[in-house]
């Protein structure tokens, strides 16, 4: 799907709705209402609602509808073991092949964080930690674990959000980016693996509290 595309902006802008649970898991997904709320035409619509069915995040009832995924609280335990280990990967690779340009970024968005985390509320933080991960699966230079990366982190995003009130800025471990960075700059992959796993595990065991 072309950066740029009407079928871009109908996907992107969807998904985000999906995420952010402006569309709650469960609800039917009128193709119309999408139409005039977007400003796009019926195809680009239809053609984002199909990449959005193959990230299991709308799904499609025979004689009933399409509708957004409902969320299980399986899901969670399910794709936190798959992240520990994609994104503790993710990680290691970047310690080998991040760019400069990369590491600087990294760097400044740390600092942000760090000089006063408790100045942002839990959306800002839950945009931070979206773009931190993003950027450190963004170095490790390989295109296919960027994709599952992105496909696994939005079905973690959106049963967050269902909890996004509840949440505090301990509940982040933001120092665990500072760690990563850390390894990272000193290239050391096994310190960068192990910050990964702690920031993971913490933050899943901070969600089930709220369970």
């Amino acid at each position: 799907m072309a950066t740029g595309t009407d079928s871009h902006k109908a996907y992107t802008r969807i998904k985000e709705r999906i995420i952010t649970t402006q569309m709650p898991p469960g609800s039917v997904i009128h193709e119309g209402e999408l139409m005039k709320q977007l400003k796009l035409g019926r195809t680009p619509i239809r053609e984002a609602l199909k990449q959005l069915q193959a990230e299991k995040l709308v799904v499609v009832a025979p004689r009933r509808g399409m509708f957004v995924s409902d969320i299980a609280i399986t899901d969670l335990q399910n794709v936190h073991e798959v992240r520990l280990e994609l994104e503790s990967l993710c990680a290691r690779l970047a310690v080998e092949r991040a760019t400069p340009a990369q590491l600087a970024e990294l760097d400044g968005l740390v600092a942000q964080l760090l000089a006063d985390e408790s100045r942002y509320d839990q959306h800002q933080l839950m945009e931070m930690d979206r773009r931190l991960h993003g950027l450190i699966a963004q170095a490790a230079g390989n295109e296919l674990l960027l994709t599952q990366f992105e496909l696994l982190y939005n079905l973690s995003l959106r049963i967050w959000y269902l909890y996004l009130d509840r949440l505090q800025p301990a509940d982040l471990d933001i120092q665990a980016f500072a760690e990563i960075l850390a390894a990272i700059k000193t290239q050391d992959a096994g310190r960068a693996d192990r910050a990964m796993r702690r920031h993971i595990i913490h933050f899943q065991d901070s969600i089930k509290q709220h369970l």
